[in-house]
């Protein structure tokens, strides 16, 4: 039987990076007969993109009560109550996997829990999907791994799970994300500038896409160049669709856009292989710094030895009809 007419809760962190493989997840599920429902206001306004999953916001959540509405809950460990009766509850609940990207907390015991799902037993359920950071796996193929081997599920390609109404021909449109939540992965604003001036005298129309906060920045840093913010979710996605590529730091636009089968350009201030890349499809390049080295305060330089000038040279000339000619050939 499997997962054939059950329902399942899948309830995912709040980073946008996040959502998008937690939605992955709930493709897979949804792929194996089961009712998905997946709780997250950030993509609560979008849900009209995801026909195929029950999109519910998540305010006054109750891990409990959908145990009890559900025959299986996948959720993000930190949504675990923190009153001490409520949690000790929570864990006597035997339906209940609680995972992560990488690590669960040491002082509550969930690792290793295994779950019962409408009779079926799942050993070690709870757990993180990323056991090992330098094996080359992405988090979306740790995801895979995690339905593979704790649920016994063929693991299939999720790109189908955006509405079709959001595949369009690509147009000459290069969006960048010039930011993230930790400013110590973005790469800097003069780089990006200059990587734009670059692409724009090849042809692309190029557009800076960042938080409503950073509006007055970021119209400051990249004068002359679009710059748009989106009060949500939905907004971003309808704006994205059809866009030749995303360049961003390591940071949710890059996956939302690999999740909508657009061309990823992602820096990582490591290496090319980090786990957090982009990987919904194969049109993705993560460029990492030749080489950094430590300061006498502690942090890396890292951002002068990325080389953006991949960037350009895959991207090459944009023309009137869409061609892309090879690099050094004129327009």
């Amino acid at each position: 039987m499997k997962f054939q007419g059950l329902t399942v809760a899948v309830v995912p962190p709040k980073a946008l990076g996040d959502v998008t493989l937690y939605l992955h997840l709930a493709w897979q599920f949804h792929q194996a007969g089961a009712r998905v429902r997946f709780f997250s206001n950030p993509l609560f306004p979008a849900r009209e993109f995801f026909t195929w999953l029950q999109i519910e916001p998540s305010e006054r959540l109750s891990l409990q009560s959908l145990a009890d509405e559900c025959d299986l809950v996948i959720a993000y460990f930190n949504h675990l109550a923190q009153d001490p009766v409520e949690r000790e509850r929570c864990l006597e609940r035997n339906n209940i996997a609680y995972v992560t990207a990488k690590k669960l907390p040491r002082d509550i015991p969930l690792e290793g829990r295994d779950v019962t799902v409408a009779g079926q037993y799942f050993k070690s359920a709870s757990m993180p999907f990323c056991l090992e950071s330098r094996a080359g796996r992405s988090m979306r193929e740790w995801v895979d791994r995690y339905v593979a081997t704790v649920y016994g599920l063929p693991v299939t390609c999720s790109l189908a799970m955006v509405c079709p109404s959001l595949r369009r021909e690509r147009d000459n449109r290069v969006l960048i994300f010039p930011t993230s939540p930790h400013s110590k992965k973005n790469y800097s604003m003069v780089g990006f500038l200059r990587l734009a001036r670059r692409l724009r005298k090849r042809g692309w129309q190029v557009e800076f896409i960042g938080l409503p906060s950073e509006m007055d920045e970021l119209n400051a840093c990249f004068a002359g160049f679009p710059v748009f913010s989106f009060a949500d979710i939905r907004g971003l996605m309808v704006h994205m669709a059809g866009a030749a590529a995303v360049i961003a730091n390591d940071s949710g636009g890059g996956h939302l856009g690999s999740m909508m089968g657009l061309r990823t350009f992602t820096i990582a201030r490591r290496y090319e292989s980090f786990v957090w890349r982009p990987g919904f499809n194969s049109e993705g390049m993560v460029l990492a710094p030749r080489f950094r080295f430590k300061w006498l305060d502690g942090d890396y330089i890292w951002r002068p030895f990325v080389p953006v000038g991949r960037i350009v040279e895959a991207l090459g000339n944009y023309t009137a009809v869409g061609a892309v000619l090879p690099q050094g050939e004129a327009r």
